[in-house]
């Protein structure tokens, strides 16, 4: 089955429906992941999906195949992709696949591949499943998979009574929920509601055409949108989530941005007041407040490659307590099954907050004050983003020497260069998830700031490869 190569990410697959997918090639990617899980001795799995429009299609056409390799399936329909984990500890299954594209536009749908229980594939296993693909060699069985549908109402409440017994809050909130139309409004505000949070809803209604846009909480505009809310409403506290409920974005009741390392920072100290001298696992995109928060509090910092597979491996690798990403994943493994979950971390910041007695404003001024971009996106084809950055890189470590620098041979197969100096960080990396790059630069003053966003626009500009206007470019203004 010839596909797309560059469907196949490091640790995702993820493509345009209608071009780089369709139910025949998802049918081969099915069987591939089912060969993937028989070489394993792995014959159950969960599969769930999105809302995206395809995800019906697509499900039917995984669980179709994964059958026809011998896999015993369990259907948990439409859910978050949070729930696909959880479901695989209910159901007791190593396998697990969720059909999401995360926070790429709508056009686009993707898979999300267990390997274990909370564990998806890394690049050496997204390679041998496209090795199946490419040569049509599927594992052949002498026995169909059984199939069997999840009661919907019974597996929500038990995902519902698994997260909210991990949590406690001891004063009411309330709350904006922005869904951005994605999968979490059919959950979200039940769950909060338990909790005893008051939920102010926006754009909870399930339309996997995204009519507000892709549902992204990295993306300014979507923030922006939270925060106008939580004034207008006089809450405690906002949130976005991206279409399948893994990440998301936090705004505080002065309706401030509050970009995802801040909390990754907020998490640390939280969980090194009860774990001392414990390691906090982050990835090259964050702020220097994380470093500097882990420091403070007695824990030791773990910078690391972007991507939920790649944190999750090295949260496993070094025993860390905690980990997070830019982006808005966040792994837990204090009491938590170490998967991302958008609902649970956006509890324990609840949680934190009731413990304190501080609101989110006055938690975030008491961290060291950086002025920080939002994380931005900027196209670039995937045939040359990889070459784009390593020239990049080149000019980067060449105009500013004597800066810590962490790249390649620092992180093996870190996919950017970082350099940090004494008030702040610059990085340029290519996206793992689709044609594009991304960069984030920060500094303590606002000239700094300016001086490096000039630096930062003007390099960008000097590469006639980079696309400017195209729907994967997020936050570009953040350039002007």
């Amino acid at each position: 089955m010839k596909i797309n190569p560059y469907v196949f990410r490091n640790y995702d697959i993820r493509g345009i429906v209608g071009e780089d997918l369709d139910a025949e090639k998802v049918a081969a990617i099915g069987k591939a992941y089912g060969t993937f899980l028989q070489r394993r001795k792995i014959r159950h799995a969960v599969v769930g999906h999105d809302c995206r429009l395809s995800g019906e299609e697509f499900q039917k056409a995984m669980i179709k195949s994964l059958t026809e390799t011998g896999i015993n399936v369990v259907d948990l329909g439409m859910v978050m992709t949070q729930m696909m984990y959880y479901g695989q500890y209910r159901f007791q299954t190593n396998g697990g696949v969720m059909i999401t594209a995360s926070h790429n536009p709508s056009n686009f749908n993707g898979f999300k591949l267990g390997v274990g229980y909370s564990r998806t594939t890394e690049v050496e296993e997204v390679k041998e499943i496209k090795k199946y693909v490419d040569e049509d060699k599927y594992y052949r069985s002498d026995k169909v998979g059984k199939v069997t549908k999840a009661d919907e109402k019974a597996f929500t409440e038990d995902y519902y009574h698994d997260v909210l017994k991990r949590v406690q809050l001891k004063r009411k909130f309330k709350v904006v929920v922005d869904s951005g139309c994605g999968t979490t409004g059919k959950y979200v505000p039940e769950l909060f509601q338990r909790a005893g949070c008051t939920i102010i809803g926006q754009n909870l209604n399930v339309d996997g055409s995204f009519p507000m846009g892709t549902p992204d909480p990295t993306d300014r505009h979507v923030m922006e949108r939270v925060g106008k809310i939580v004034l207008q409403e006089k809450a405690d506290f906002g949130i976005a989530f991206d279409g399948d409920g893994d990440r998301i974005g936090i705004v505080d009741e002065k309706g401030r941005i509050l970009w995802n390392d801040v909390f990754v920072a907020v998490f640390a100290k939280e969980i090194l007041s009860r774990f001392p001298n414990s390691k906090i696992v982050y990835n090259t995109l964050c702020s220097q407040v994380v470093r500097e928060v882990v420091k403070q509090e007695g824990g030791i910092p773990v910078i690391w490659k972007t991507g939920h597979s790649f944190i999750k491996a090295k949260i496993a690798e070094v025993t860390a307590a905690f980990g997070g990403e830019l982006s808005g994943h966040f792994f837990f493994a204090d009491n938590a099954y170490g998967h991302d979950d958008g609902c649970y971390a956006a509890l324990r910041v609840l949680e934190y907050l009731s413990d304190s007695g501080l609101t989110l404003s006055q938690l975030y001024e008491s961290f060291p004050q950086f002025i920080s971009s939002p994380e931005i996106k900027i196209g670039c084809p995937d045939e040359r983003k990889i070459e784009v950055i390593k020239e990049i890189a080149k000019r980067f470590k060449n105009n500013f020497p004597g800066n810590e620098v962490t790249d390649e041979t620092v992180i093996p197969g870190d996919d950017g260069t970082r350099i940090d100096f004494k008030d702040g960080m610059m990085v340029f990396r290519y996206s793992q998830n689709g044609p594009y790059i991304t960069v984030k630069f920060e500094a303590k003053d606002q000239k700094t700031y300016d001086e490096r966003k000039k630096y930062v626009r003007e390099m960008l500009e000097s590469y006639p490869e980079m696309i400017w206007q195209d729907q994967l470019c997020v936050n570009l203004d953040s350039l002007k």
